[in-house]
Parts: C-alpha cells; sequence; structure tokens
C-alpha cells in the first residue's frame, strides 16, 4: 500500500537524519578519548541500533515502529548522557556544554510526531523532567560549576520545547479541521444509502461534458430508472427496496467501459433513479453500453430471487445544449422506455425519440 505524501516526507527525512546521526556517533566512536566514558559505553550500542532503524525506514516497514522505537532509545540515551554529564569531575566550559540538552529537544520533537498529542505532551514533559533535573539531585560540576549559565540553558530547553508542542498542537488542529472539512464535503456530494455522488456532485461532470462537444468531444447522458420499484418496497419493505437501491448502483458504477468511451460519472438523482455521465459516448457506444448494463441486470441474484429490471433514457449532446435540455430529452427518452414495455434504453436521435433495443425477462 503507497503511502501518503506527509508519511513519504517524513520517512525520508528520518532516513537522512538517522544515517547523519548513526554516521556522527561512528565517528565519536573512534574519535572519543578516555574521559569521555558514555562515547565508549554507550556509542556502539547507538550505531547499531541506528543502522537497524535505517534499514527498517529504508525497506518501507511501518514508519509508526521506527517512530516510537527511534524515540525509547534516544530518550534512554539522552538519560544516560545526562546522568555520565553529571557524575564527571571535568570543569565544563563557561556555558555548559548544551549537545546533550539539544538532543533532548530533538527527541521531544520526533515524541511530537510520533505520537498522539495528549501522549506525546506526557511522555516529553516526563523525559524534560527526569533531565532538567538529574544535573542538580547529582550535585555534580556539570550544574555547580556555574548554575547561572546552566539555568539559562535549562530554561532555553523548555522554551523551545513549549513552542515545539504549541507548533504540533496547532498542526494537528489544522490537520483535524482538514479532515472535518472533508467529511462535510463528502457529506454534502455523497448519497448515503449508495455512497454514489448525488446531484450536486453531478453537476460539475455535466458542465465538462457540454465544455467538451465545443471541441469536438461527444457525450451522452443517462437517466436510469428502476422498474416497478414502489412494488418492491410495498410488498417486500423498504428494507429490501434500501437492497436493491444499493445493488442497482452498484452494477451502474461498475458497468465495463467501452473501448472508444471515458470512465462514466454516476450519481442517484434521487428515489429510485440514477444519472449516468458519459464523456466521449456517441449514440452507437451509449446503445453498446446501455445493452451491457441490461444484461447484466438479468444474469444478477437480486435479494428474495426477485426480478429486478431497469428503463434507460439516453440523449447524446447537441449544439447549443444546456444542462436543463439535455437533462429533458434523456428524460422524455426514459419516459418512452417506460411507455413501451420498460426493461430497456431508448436513445434521444436528432429526428425523434427512437427505441434501439429491449431485453425480454
Amino acid at each position: 500500500m503507497s503511502e501518503d505524501h506527509a508519511t513519504a516526507t517524513r520517512r525520508r527525512m528520518y532516513l537522512f537524519v538517522i544515517g547523519m546521526g548513526t554516521l556522527l556517533f561512528f565517528l565519536a566512536a573512534l574519535t572519543s578519548g578516555q574521559g569521555e566514558p558514555f562515547q565508549h559505553a554507550v556509542g556502539p550500542v547507538l550505531v547499531v541500533l541506528g543502522i537497524a532503524d535505517f534499514w527498517w525506514l529504508w525497506t518501507g516497514r511501518p514508519l509508526h515502529v521506527a517512530e516510537r522505537a527511534g524515540y525509547a532509545v534516544l530518550a534512554a540515551a539522552s538519560v544516560v548522557h545526562l546522568a555520565f554529564l553529571s557524575q564527571s569531575r571535568t570543569v565544563p566550559s563557561f556555558y555548559p556544554d548544551s549537545g546533550p540538552y539539544w538532543t533532548v529537544v530533538c527527541v521531544c520533537a520526533v515524541g511530537f510526531l510520533a505520537f498522539p498529542r495528549r501522549l506525546a505532551w506526557w511522555l516529553n514533559l516526563s523525559l524534560l523532567g527526569v533531565c532538567l533535573a538529574l544535573p542538580w539531585l547529582a550535585q555534580g560540576l556539570y550544574a555547580l560549576h556555574n548554575p547561572i549559565a546552566f539555568l539559562r540553558l535549562q530554561w532555553s530547553v523548555i522554551i523551545v520545547t513549549g513552542l515545539l508542542g504549541t507548533l504540533a498542537s496547532l498542526r494537528a488542529q489544522v490537520d483535524e479541521k482538514g479532515q472535518t472539512e472533508k467529511v462535510l464535503q463528502t457529506l454534502a456530494f455523497t448519497d448515503s444509502l449508495t455512497g454514489l455522488p448525488n446531484r450536486r456532485a453531478v453537476y460539475p461532470a455535466v458542465a465538462a461534458l457540454l465544455d467538451a462537444h465545443q471541441q469536438g468531444v461527444p457525450g451522452t447522458l443517462y437517466l436510469i430508472d428502476i422498474d416497478h420499484f414502489k412494488r418492491i418496497n410495498d410488498e417486500h419493505g423498504h428494507a429490501v427496496g434500501d437492497e436493491v437501491l444499493i445493488e442497482v448502483a452498484r452494477l451502474i458504477a461498475t458497468c465495463e467501459t467501452l473501448p472508444g468511451s471515458l470512465s462514466p460519472t454516476v450519481g442517484r438523482w434521487g428515489g429510485e433513479e440514477f444519472i449516468v455521465v458519459m464523456p466521449s459516448t456517441d449514440h452507437m457506444l451509449s446503445q453498446q453500453r446501455g445493452e451491457v448494463l441490461l444484461a447484466q441486470f438479468q444474469q444478477t441474484l437480486w435479494p428474495l430471487a426477485l426480478t429486478v429490471s431497469v428503463s434507460i433514457g439516453s440523449s447524446t449532446v447537441r449544439p447549443g445544449d444546456t444542462f436543463n435540455s439535455l437533462l429533458a430529452r434523456a428524460d422524455h427518452a426514459l419516459y418512452q422506455a417506460k411507455a413501451q414495455g420498460r426493461n430497456r434504453i431508448v436513445l434521444d436521435l436528432e429526428h425523434g425519440v427512437v427505441q434501439d433495443h429491449a431485453e425480454t425477462t
């Protein structure tokens, strides 16, 4: 299954960061002196885990596993590193070595990406609390040699982490708003029973059909009505009627696209009536497609062994057509299909409405 753009971007970012970080730990382990016990004790482990994480991401395995495992490893390494520094007797520089704390900030950034919002805050605040308190509890030179400068460092880390968390929360809210808008748009343009586009969603497809005709591309519109649908509802109940509607929608939507035509737009026009907008479809292709569809209805096993058929009215775009005129001719053709016995397609031609094909039941 292919990843969305945001997930693929995160994967590439992690590959770059983990690759560079693993190389950095490897070089640090090679060049570290005897006074750097953290690099000797933990560095090789981080190199091995970094290579494993890189391989996991490179081979396309689940991203969330790599994110959460990486967070756990780096969080533990950060705490261990600060523990080593807190026990060290080496006097730090005037402004204490800030590298370990900015590593903690990076770990928190991963946490905000990898975990749900509340869990990310809880984990990151816990990690930050341990890392801030540890040097003071150990009462080592790392914190006590220059406590004012050390407090400035810790306060800077708190501010940056808070900003990262706020930005992550705002981003999550924007994403949630976008998802809500997408759901509302889907509901506004989708028929809730059949899952097909509703009237509102079909209008742009018809407009495109009319525009294409001005460029010399043919197009056809179907109106399809289920024969004797009221009888099905009256005799078998609305639940069975709904099953029939859903199956009819599926059949129309999956009807084979014929050579020379493009994929249609299928929508529920209302009640038991459906609309099909077919670009690059002339009278001949329209008839062929209708015949295929009628045959599929004959071959389908319906609920309660019902016999279900449809009548189809077809109109092909003419010069000067509007949506209303195209729809009116399709509706007139559908009326003729009903009047002539149902279970058939009737095409609207230049010189009147003509019956083209009927299936016997």
